[in-house]
């Protein structure tokens, strides 16, 4: 891995990369959208323009006049990741900014292309077996059952596999690759951790069932995501791992992602008991306390990870 230290210490190298795209020092509009307050409000508008306002109308536009015409009402039950597709949307919108506006190339983004698929299969299995933990955890402290579904086509969950690689990789672009190393390139890298994970934690404030737990578990998401983009030194194996996570969720274990119904699984599975912090409420097993041990677990393990990248540098 290339590597370097600077006044910060150990730099991985997406962030080396973003820190060397600075330019147009001299220029006050420049210097005012680099400042801390200026990357969290460009992030917080280029996700309302996208997310809520672009990808909505483009996608239902091309729902209504394109897909339905053509495949006719079977579509309909494809439409959770068929909608999922259209964040792309957010996905290009993010990426041209980073690269037109801040003259970011895709590696100073996070897309380094050394091993890039291996580390997605790595992140992919990664973010299976950390919901598989949760889910195997939550089942047993709350009493609940784990039941073969079947209702999960072949056809629908490739459809679902591919919605959730949209979706995770158009939030770890926006959180991570926009949020996280826009602001590392003039600041301390946990400054960047903390705006990340705090940004990530307000986007899903609003979600069915969000609770005081919930928001919580979605901000140490996103300190995690930070930190493990730092371990790895790419944003496909976060990426990846956040697809995997949301798969298991809604379509192999059948449970609420986020608040939202997941649709078809190969399992249901089911949280009894009144204990909120055991199952997650309406918001799902994101937002019970299993979850929040899991991500802290996972976050003192990258803390570990980066301090002997530190000493192995000296």
């Amino acid at each position: 891995m290339h590597s370097e230290k600077d006044h910060s210490g150990y730099v991985c190298e997406p962030v080396r990369l973003a820190r060397q795209s600075l330019w147009g020092e001299e220029n006050p509009f420049l210097s005012v959208c680099r400042s801390l307050p200026g990357e969290i409000i460009i992030a917080f508008l280029l996700y309302f323009l996208l997310q809520r306002i672009l990808v909505p109308v483009i996608g239902s536009f091309v729902v209504n006049m394109v897909l339905l015409p053509l495949f006719g009402e079977g579509l309909i039950d494809f439409m959770t990741p068929v909608q999922a597709w259209f964040e792309i949307i957010m996905i290009a919108g993010f990426i041209a900014y980073m690269r037109f506006a801040q003259r970011r190339n895709y590696a100073a983004m996070g897309f380094i292309r050394r091993k890039w698929a291996l580390w997605y299969v790595m992140g992919f299995g990664c973010g299976l077996a950390l919901f598989s933990v949760a889910m195997f955890l939550s089942v047993a402290l709350s009493g609940g059952s784990i039941v073969y579904s079947g209702s999960l086509s072949p056809q629908m969950f490739f459809a679902a596999l591919t919605g959730w690689m949209i979706q995770g990789m158009a939030e770890e672009v926006d959180g991570r690759g926009y949020m996280f190393l826009s602001i590392t390139r003039k600041h301390r890298e946990y400054v960047g951790v903390l705006a990340s994970g705090l940004f990530f934690g307000m986007i899903h404030i609003n979600n069915s069932g969000a609770t005081v737990l919930s928001v919580l578990n979605t901000t140490l998401w996103g300190f995690l995501f930070c930190l493990l983009l730092v371990v790895t030194e790419n944003i496909w194996f976060i990426g990846a791992l956040h697809t995997a996570w949301n798969l298991a969720q809604g379509n192999v274990f059948g449970v609420l992602v986020s608040g939202n119904d997941p649709g078809a699984a190969i399992f249901r599975a089911e949280l009894t008991g009144e204990n909120v912090l055991l199952t997650g409420g309406a918001y799902g097993i994101e937002g019970n306390a299993v979850t929040t041990a899991v991500v802290l677990v996972m976050i003192v393990a990258a803390l570990l990870i980066i301090r002997k990248k530190e000493r192995d540098r000296v």
